[in-house]
């Protein structure tokens, strides 16, 4: 059965209800922010997991007030604040070396849209946990960037952006170097995968050479690269949560350890700086299972602070 629409009156109530200790600014952050955003995106560390298993309802913690899951929800927001910028740095980094490293070896300003320029379903990298079948996960992929690519340059699947219709007008055809900014972290990511093995350390080559800090790193680790940064990256963009987020196995500590690998030492530096002051913030306010979860894999450590 649906839920009905309560007004932040009863809003107020119903936590009271649930045992979480309201205070005079409960309603207007409410208003500012929705019940859905701040209290069922952040209950989890504050449930009564024992009292649930009698109730058909949430019941929390005793002594759970509302504050304690705002900070939550802020600590979060700010988080996100902080790493976002660091991501979308290396999609920049990763971006441009995967295509840099694919017009460099194919001159050609349309080669991107030659299936013969992009590896076989027996070559296709993949993770290495991967174990399904590698035939049908090739040719759904490389399908699906296909006519991603050619959507991108057909006028009639949508508006053309500017400098893709510039480009069509005046030279007939768009090189993959000018496509890219038309092109989603995500699709660099599938492109990435089904290039040939040159292509790809070429890409690791470049990508280390702009980190200047000469960590190397290989074909297979860089898709991991791609798999996980993508994720948290969308997290990022789209609000969701980042503190307890796990993308393909890989929480928030290795998210930032590979984010390192792509940056320079000192944008690395910065982004660690960043990360150590808002621990500093929120120090007493936030439970420190929650900024443990940043920086362990610790099976000790509760589901709900992942």
């Amino acid at each position: 059965m649906a839920k009905e629409f309560k007004t932040i009156g009863q809003l107020v109530e119903l936590l009271e209800s649930r045992n979480v200790r309201t205070d005079e600014d409960t309603a207007n952050i409410l208003r500012r922010e929705s019940y859905y955003a701040v209290v069922n995106g952040y209950k989890g560390p504050f449930l009564d997991r024992d009292a649930m298993q009698s109730s058909d309802d949430d019941v929390y913690k005793d002594g759970t007030t509302f504050r304690q899951i705002y900070d939550l929800f802020l600590f979060d927001r700010d988080l996100r604040a902080a790493v976002f910028p660091y991501l979308i740095r290396a999609e920049t980094i990763l971006k441009n070396a995967v295509v840099y490293a694919f017009c460099d070896h194919y001159r050609e300003h349309e080669a991107y849209l030659d299936r013969s320029n992009y590896v076989s379903a027996k070559d296709m990298l993949v993770p290495a946990s991967f174990d399904g079948n590698k035939s049908k996960e090739h040719r759904t992929n490389l399908n699906r960037l296909m006519r991603r690519l050619n959507d991108k340059l057909d006028p009639d699947k949508g508006k053309l952006r500017p400098f893709v219709k510039h480009y069509l007008d005046s030279y007939g055809s768009v090189p993959l170097w000018v496509l890219q900014n038309d092109l989603t972290f995500g699709n660099i990511a599938h492109f990435y995968q089904l290039q040939k093995r040159g292509v790809q350390n070429e890409a690791c080559r470049i990508v280390r050479q702009v980190a200047g800090h000469g960590a190397r790193i290989g074909a297979r680790e860089l898709l991991r690269v791609f798999n996980v940064l993508v994720d948290f990256r969308n997290i990022c963009a789209h609000d969701d949560r980042l503190y307890c987020a796990v993308i393909d196995s890989a929480h928030f500590d290795e998210m930032l350890n590979l984010v390192h690998r792509v940056l320079t030492t000192n944008e690395s530096a910065k982004l660690q700086r960043l990360i150590i002051m808002l621990a500093e913030r929120y120090a007493g306010r936030v439970d420190p299972r929650a900024m443990n979860a940043l920086y362990t894999n610790d099976e000790d450590i509760p589901d709900e602070f992942r």
